[in-house]
């Protein structure tokens, strides 16, 4: 899907802000092969997959954190790329 695509999507279907859809986009973008491939599902299908990171999946962050399905698959790429602060947030709870 391409950006333009994207930006509709997030906005229209999940209420994201103009302001704030570049930088969801841009995180999107940087997601490694597992999480993109796992999001690229979920995009297409409406169905929560994900790789299990540091004992999470995407559905277990839906279920313990206040968060939207694409701030769930940021959060997966968080625990790939900062593991220790991941999981020191996401153990924290929800904000």
């Amino acid at each position: 899907m391409n950006r333009e695509s994207m930006r509709k999507v997030l906005v229209e279907q999940y209420d994201y802000k103009h302001s704030q859809v570049d930088g969801v986009i841009d995180r999107i973008e940087s997601f490694s092969a597992p999480v993109a491939e796992a999001f690229a599902h979920w995009l297409a299908t409406g169905e929560l997959t994900s790789p299990a990171i540091a004992g999470y999946t995407v559905k277990k962050i839906l279920e313990t954190q206040n968060m939207k399905p694409v701030a769930a698959y940021i959060q997966l790429q968080w625990l790939v790329d900062e593991p220790e602060r991941a999981l020191r947030s996401l153990r924290r709870g929800p904000i």
